[in-house]
């Protein structure tokens, strides 16, 4: 929609890179504070956001160029153009997740607490990282006359370049056609699982709960868009869900089997 705010000299400031900064800076701010609020070290925050943010960047740019792999491959400088977007939230979740429970391992913290630490800033990461997707017009959804809404022409969204290659519209048309906006919605869902991750702060009895359940919501949350969100390569498992979504399931079975393993242990203590 805007995906250049605004450049200094030469140089672009593109509003996907704004929003991901922000939602980093804003999520070790919070970090901090909740550590200091429960006894932690908030300098320990600092130091696992380093592998943090290293993981999200390079884990997410590589599940976005997986997803689109056709393009990277005919174009394999634009790998490297993270500014302009481009990054996979479970591949950023996933590598991140691997570094950050390698640093809290090493230095022999408790892990489950952490990532209850980790939860409500997840969420509200993505709400805000998804405001950046909207804006960059990629991680855009099907198209939908009645539902949709049209990106200009400006700057080249992937959405518009997408329409191209498809031959949905003409070289030289002014927008796209109108396509379900998928990040919005899960820009709101990002932000309503971080309101109720906080309500559910006292109803905690165990360390985990928090990153449990927000794994869980997360889940669910996305499984849904993925019935709206667009895949130029829509491989379906078993002809009805998309890989993400089969994944989706097994997230939230393993999530519950350790909730359930993570609960009897805390009566047992």
């Amino acid at each position: 929609m805007y995906r250049i705010l605004f450049t200094i000299g030469s140089f672009p400031i593109y509003s996907y890179g704004v929003m991901i900064a922000l939602a980093f800076i804003i999520g070790i701010f919070l970090a901090m504070k909740e550590a200091k609020r429960i006894g932690e070290n908030p300098e320990r925050i600092l130091d696992i956001s380093l592998y943090v943010i290293l993981g999200a960047l390079i884990g997410g740019r590589l599940g976005y160029v997986v997803f689109y792999l056709d393009y990277y491959l005919e174009n394999p400088i634009k790998i490297l153009y993270f500014r302009q977007g481009g990054l996979a939230f479970l591949g950023s979740f996933i590598l991140a997740f691997i570094l950050g429970a390698w640093y809290v391992s090493r230095n022999k913290l408790s892990f489950w607490k952490y990532t209850d630490i980790a939860a409500p800033l997840v969420a509200i990461g993505l709400g805000i990282g998804r405001i950046g997707c909207f804006l960059n017009g990629c991680c855009f959804g099907v198209v939908s006359e009645n539902y949709g809404i049209k990106f200009p022409s400006l700057h080249m969204p992937p959405v518009y370049l997408q329409q191209l290659k498809d031959g949905l519209i003409a070289s030289g048309s002014s927008c796209t056609l109108p396509v379900i906006p998928t990040q919005i919605y899960s820009s709101l869902y990002g932000f309503l699982i971080f309101f109720i991750i906080l309500w559910m702060k006292k109803y905690k009895k165990y360390d985990g709960f928090l990153f449990l359940s927000f794994l869980i919501l997360y889940s669910i949350s996305r499984f849904t868009i993925e019935f709206f969100r667009f895949y130029e390569n829509n491989y379906k498992v078993f002809n009805l869900l998309t890989i993400t979504q089969t994944i989706l399931i097994g997230v939230v079975l393993v999530s519950l089997v350790f909730m359930n393993i993570l609960k009897k242990k805390s009566k047992k203590a």
